[in-house]
């Protein structure tokens, strides 16, 4: 089992609040169960429960490891917001186990739906919830909506950006991936795409003018949703964080 925790000094940490209540009546957890503690630090710290009382759960840390679950690549998703609030869910979770860093919702000339609409709270349970089943060592960070004016100001802030645009016709996402992927000075990678209406004209050459390349997913028209999910793992996987890692 996976919890997140604040900062761990030493080799006892004790649980309390609602991850004590998890750990211990949730999951039934029993003294000798092991457990994995992730403070977000770029380590799991793997223990051994040693106690459980009625208001706190006490964890001996046996060992300290790189989370494997961490991309080397960090990425950035911003999407269009989505007319229903499921679809939201939904990239919220695959955002997650596919490894992305930070998710940026926003409203566009063709966005439907209302800011209002995205439930930062509940994306962050969300992303917490996906990120124990998936074995990250960090929750990812869902920030609040922004205009897309706000959204172009972020891509100079990355080593890449990544706009996907419907009507782009030359410059395929395979292309471009394939040229930046095995430059070692790419950290940083933000992904731009749209909600269901996708871009107006305007929108997409203010984000090539702020540095953006803008890049066609192909023939078939995607739903908002789905061409999140695509375009994070076709990045994910040109960086290769799709091999196997070795614990260090």
């Amino acid at each position: 089992m996976r919890i997140f925790t604040s900062a761990i000094k030493g080799n006892v940490y004790v649980l309390d609040g609602d991850s004590h209540r998890h750990v211990a009546y949730a999951l039934r957890s029993r003294v000798g169960d092991k457990i994995t503690l992730c403070p977000q630090d770029g380590f799991d710290y793997i223990g051994v429960i040693e106690k459980i009382t009625a208001d706190r759960t006490t964890v001996r840390i046996a060992e300290k490891t790189r989370s494997l679950g961490e991309p080397d690549i960090k990425l950035t998703v911003c999407f269009g917001i989505p007319h229903k609030s499921e679809k939201i869910d939904l990239i919220a979770q695959k955002m997650t186990e596919l490894g992305v860093a930070y998710m940026q919702p926003f409203t566009s000339k063709f966005v439907q739906a209302s800011a209002k609409s995205v439930r930062v709270d509940r994306l962050a349970r969300i992303c917490e919830e996906a990120a124990k089943q998936c074995g990250r060592g960090v929750i990812p960070a869902v920030m609040p909506p922004v205009a897309f004016d706000e959204v172009c100001a972020e891509i100079k802030n990355h080593d890449l950006a990544i706009f996907a645009y419907e009507e782009e016709k030359v410059v395929s996402l395979k292309t471009v991936l394939r040229e930046c992927a095995e430059k070692s000075s790419i950290r940083s990678v933000v992904a731009v795409v749209g909600a269901e209406g996708g871009f107006a004209p305007e929108e997409a050459a203010k984000a090539a003018d702020c540095g953006a390349r803008c890049v066609s997913l192909g023939s078939r028209i995607l739903r908002a949703e789905t061409a999140n999910m695509a375009l994070a793992a076709a990045i994910m996987y040109e960086f290769d964080e799709w091999s196997a890692k070795k614990r260090s």
